[in-house]
C-alpha cells in the first residue's frame, strides 16, 4: 500500500465524521406533503429552501465523493465487500438525494435509516483498514504523492480530525486486535497483571483519545522487553500503530 493509498484512508475517515455532523443539522428542515394519489407513495418531501437546501447540497455532495473513493479502495483491496458496501450505498441513497416517498411523515425516523445504513458501510471501511493495516506502505511516486481531493479536505489532518479518523476507521479495528491478544495471554502464566491491566485500559479508553492509546502502546512494550511470549504476540499491533503515527 502506498503514500496515496493512505491518504485516502485519513479523507474517508475526515469526510464521513464530517457527513455524520451534516446529517442531524440537515433533517430538521425536511417537510412532508401528503399526496393525493397515494400510488405514488403516501407523501412527498417538500422542495428544501434557504439554510435547509445548503446543507442538503453540502452533504449529498460529500456523501457521494465519499462513496466513490471508498468503494475505489474496496475494488482494489477488499472486493468481497464491494457488493455488501454498494448494496448498502442503494439502501441509503434515497435518503441523501431525498428522492423518497415515505410512508410516514417522519424527519426522524428518515435520519435513523440514513445512520442505519451509514453505520454498515462504516463496518465495511473497518474491515477495508484492517485488512490494510497489515500490509506494507511504500512511498508514492512524487507525483502521486499527494491527498485525495474530497471537499478540500486538508493536507495536514488538524488534531481534532486525527481524533475522528482513529475514532471511525481504526479503534473499532484495534479493539479486536486487543481483544484477541487479550484472550491469550490472560491464559498464560508468563502474563504478569499489569500487562493485563494495560491491554484493558487501551480497550476501554475514549474512542477518540488517540494519545491515551499511543502511550499505552509504549508502556505495552517496555512491559513485554523481557517476555518473549508477550513480545510474540503484541507484533500483531505493529502494523496498526504504524497507520496512525502517519496520521
Amino acid at each position: 500500500m502506498d503514500q496515496k493509498t493512505l491518504n485516502k484512508v485519513r479523507v474517508a475517515g475526515i469526510v464521513v465524521n464530517w457527513i455524520e455532523e451534516l446529517a442531524p443539522k440537515m433533517y430538521p428542515y425536511v417537510e412532508f406533503i401528503k399526496n393525493e394519489d397515494e400510488s405514488e407513495g403516501k407523501y412527498r418531501i417538500a422542495e428544501l429552501k434557504g439554510e435547509g437546501l445548503e446543507i442538503h447540497e453540502i452533504m449529498q455532495r460529500k456523501y457521494l465523493k465519499w462513496y466513490d473513493c471508498v468503494l475505489e479502495m474496496l475494488q482494489e483491496y477488499y472486493p468481497e465487500k464491494v457488493e455488501e458496501f454498494t448494496a448498502a450505498y442503494e439502501n441509503i441513497l434515497p435518503y441523501v438525494t431525498l428522492d423518497h416517498k415515505p410512508k410516514l411523515a417522519n424527519s426522524c425516523k428518515m435520519q435513523f435509516e440514513f445512520f442505519k445504513y451509514l453505520t454498515a458501510q462504516k463496518t465495511i471501511l473497518s474491515h477495508l483498514f484492517a485488512r490494510m493495516s497489515t500490509m506494507e506502505i511504500t512511498e508514492s511516486e512524487p507525483e502521486d504523492n499527494k491527498i485525495i481531493d474530497i471537499e478540500s479536505a486538508p493536507a495536514e489532518v488538524p488534531p481534532e480530525m486525527k481524533g475522528a479518523i482513529f475514532e471511525q476507521a481504526i479503534k473499532p479495528v484495534l479493539d479486536e486486535e486487543i481483544r484477541k491478544i487479550m484472550d491469550i495471554l490472560t491464559h498464560d502464566e508468563r502474563t504478569t497483571t499489569e500487562i493485563e491491566d494495560l491491554l484493558g485500559e487501551m480497550a476501554s479508553c475514549d474512542p477518540s483519545d488517540v494519545e491515551t492509546v499511543n502511550s499505552g502502546y509504549e508502556s505495552l512494550k517496555n512491559l513485554c522487553k523481557d517476555n518473549e511470549f508477550c513480545k510474540e504476540n503484541i507484533k500483531k499491533l505493529e502494523p496498526i500503530f504504524n497507520i496512525i503515527s502517519r496520521l
